[in-house]
Parts: C-alpha cells; sequence; structure tokens
C-alpha cells in the first residue's frame, strides 16, 4: 500500500493561543485574539493588521456552495486545526500517514511592522506547535515560523527552534523591507543550509505589489497572481545569486501548485541564453537556470493533474503531493480518490515518490 504524506497541511491555531502565552509580557493586551462579530462569525484580531476570518481556514470537507470569506462560526469548522486527537482521527479517515504543517492565522503576523510584537508572537506560534506535534504520535511535522523583518533574531530562531524538534521552517513571501537576494540575509540562508534544514515559501504570506485584477477590482483576477509571484521569487534567488552563495538551500513553493514549472524551466533558459549578454550585466551563474530550480526547489500541489503529467521535465524527485487540510481547499476526506483520477497510469515507484517518498526524503521522515 503506498504511503501517502501531505506535504502541505495546516493548523488552525486555537483561539487562547496568543492571549495565553502572551500573558504577563508587554503584548498581553495587544494579543492575538479570536473575537465573534456580528456579521462576520468568528475572526482572530490581530493589533495593527485585518481581522482574520476563521472559516476558510477550517472548510476542509464543505461543499463549493457552503463556502464564504465570513461569517462562520468556530463550532462549523474542523477540530483538527486545533485538536491534534481529532487530527489524527482525520488523517486515518483520508489514509493520510503523515502531515506537514503550516500555520493558517500565523500567516498574518508577517505583515506586522512592530518588530518585537511580531517576534513574541511568532516565538508563541512556535512554542505551541512543538507541543502539538509532540501529541501526533510522530505522524506530524511541523514548520517553524520564521521572521525576516530582523534577520539577527530570525537566524537565532531557526537555531531555537531547529534544537526544539521542528523540521524546517516558513519565511514570508518577501520581506517587509528590500529583497531576500541582499548580502543581509545570506546569514539566514546559511542557518537553513547548514541544518539541512528546507525553507518555505507559501501562498497568502506576502504581497509583492501591483493590481493584479489591472484595475477591474475582479477578485477571481487574483487567484492568478500567486503563481506569478512565486516565479518572481525563483527567478531572484537564481539571477540574485542566492543559490550559488549557498549550494545546499533547499527552497519549497508550497500551494503554489505546479503545472507551470516545465514552461518556466524552459522560458528562463531560453531567455538567459538568449538575453543575458545585455540584462544579465553582473550575473554570473554556476548553472543553467533550469538546473537550480530541479536541484535546489521542491514543488507542493493538491489537485493538479498537469504536474504529474509533465513530472519528468520538472524532475520525480522535486513534487510532493498534499491535501492543505484543514483549508477550503483541501482534498480531504477524499484525498485517495483524487490521487487516484491524478495519477492514472502514473508507475507505481514514481507515483510512491511523489505522494510520500519525496517528503520523507526532503524532511527526514
Amino acid at each position: 500500500m503506498t504511503r501517502i504524506i501531505s506535504a502541505d497541511s495546516h493548523v488552525l491555531e486555537p483561539h487562547d493561543l496568543w492571549t495565553s502565552r502572551l500573558a504577563g509580557t508587554p503584548f498581553a493586551e495587544r494579543a492575538p485574539r479570536m473575537v465573534e462579530d456580528e456579521r462576520h462569525g468568528h475572526v482572530f484580531a490581530i493589533d495593527g493588521l485585518r481581522p482574520f476570518p476563521v472559516g476558510l481556514a477550517g472548510a476542509a470537507g464543505k461543499p463549493s456552495s457552503e463556502l464564504r470569506y465570513t461569517g462562520d462560526q468556530v463550532e462549523s469548522l474542523r477540530s483538527g486545526g486545533w485538536d491534534p486527537v481529532a487530527r489524527l482521527d482525520d488523517m486515518d479517515t483520508d489514509g493520510v500517514a503523515a502531515e506537514v504543517l503550516y500555520p493558517s492565522v500565523g500567516m498574518s503576523l508577517a505583515q506586522s511592522k512592530d518588530i518585537e510584537y511580531q517576534l513574541t508572537c511568532i516565538r508563541a506560534y512556535n512554542d505551541w506547535l512543538i507541543e502539538y506535534c509532540a501529541a501526533g504520535k510522530g505522524r506530524l511535522v511541523g514548520l517553524a515560523m520564521i521572521p525576516t523583518i530582523d534577520v539577527e533574531a530570525a537566524v537565532v530562531e531557526v537555531g531555537r527552534t531547529h534544537d526544539l524538534g521542528l523540521r524546517g521552517a516558513m519565511v514570508p513571501g518577501m520581506p517587509a523591507e528590500g529583497h531576500y537576494a541582499e548580502a543581509r540575509f545570506d546569514p539566514l540562508w546559511a542557518a537553513f543550509a547548514e541544518r539541512g534544514w528546507p525553507v518555505s515559501f507559501h501562498i497568502l504570506t506576502g504581497s509583492m505589489g501591483g493590481d493584479p485584477t489591472l484595475g477591474s477590482r475582479i477578485p477571481m483576477m487574483g487567484v492568478m497572481s500567486i503563481v506569478h509571484q512565486m516565479q518572481q521569487t525563483l527567478s531572484l534567488l537564481i539571477f540574485g545569486g542566492v543559490f550559488d552563495r549557498h549550494p545546499r538551500l533547499r527552497v519549497v513553493s508550497a500551494e503554489h501548485d505546479a503545472g507551470w514549472v516545465a514552461h518556466y524551466a524552459y522560458r528562463l533558459d531560453q531567455m538567459f541564453e538568449r538575453h543575458h549578454n545585455w540584462l544579465g550585466r553582473g550575473i554570473t551563474l554556476s548553472r543553467q537556470p533550469a538546473e537550480y530550480l530541479r536541484e535546489n526547489c521542491w514543488y507542493t500541489f493538491q489537485k493538479d493533474p498537469i504536474a504529474v503529467e509533465t513530472r519528468e521535465r520538472v524532475g520525480l524527485s522535486q513534487l510532493m503531493w498534499a491535501s492543505d487540510y484543514p483549508h477550503s481547499d483541501s482534498t480531504w476526506p477524499h484525498s485517495q480518490k483524487v490521487i487516484e483520477r491524478d495519477f492514472a497510469g502514473v508507475p507505481a515507484g514514481e507515483l510512491a515518490a511523489i505522494v510520500g517518498g519525496n517528503a520523507t526524503a526532503l524532511y527526514g521522515l
């Protein structure tokens, strides 16, 4: 029987995570907390940021007709987001052996401009996640949130959470200022590389600027911007020399799908070969651009048959299936059927690698 591992699932933080752990600190009154709004249902209130509605973050298994941005109560959500016992039951229902865990509410914290407040909240989340995973009987793999608003503090948090048993990290899609190819971030990339820690860029963790609706205000247009943002991030790491300075750095594109990677890799090589003489002044690469994508980068996806079809061009070892539990895009409780449908005709060895083996190797499970 094929061992299935979700390389991208989430917790849904409990209502008292920050209020309990920030009690007695200077930030006690500002701690993120769940409140009930008459119009919008249960939301997390985070100081200085937009409220975070919890409904979509716990809507796994709900039919599309019931999905809505606000208005849900906690009682209608999958409790496995914060209860490890309920989570293991849901994993058994779905036939999933283990899960790699990202935050939900915590993804918004990177937008805070208050350095000490953000650092305190992130440390509290990481401490809670360590305890949550400890109750998972070896089946829950936690990724630390790492704050890039302060590089020195980020390096310290990498070391601390690594020593406490987490298996990798997530950083915001972009830093509060500047860009990730700046030399000031090299100590952070080195900290990840030295520990063999994969570092993830997850959707919805940072805005790249601009208006994805092209002035139309049509919300559906925003669904493609997440792919564009990840492509820009990978291009920055390649052409900005990050992978050459840190050849053991391992980067994960989380929840951006992967059917686009084959064409993106082709275009990178084609454009670099044709135009590097005038566009690439000052850029010296040790490899072709697409080689970094096949050797330093991994890609998670849920329902993406195009990724499966193009797997040989992307690299069989670089693709990782995910369930996205308990979020609204989750394949729960039908993951087995989704895999059977999207991987029809794929040889057993390749199937086993993508739905479990690659995550096992990357995270040392």
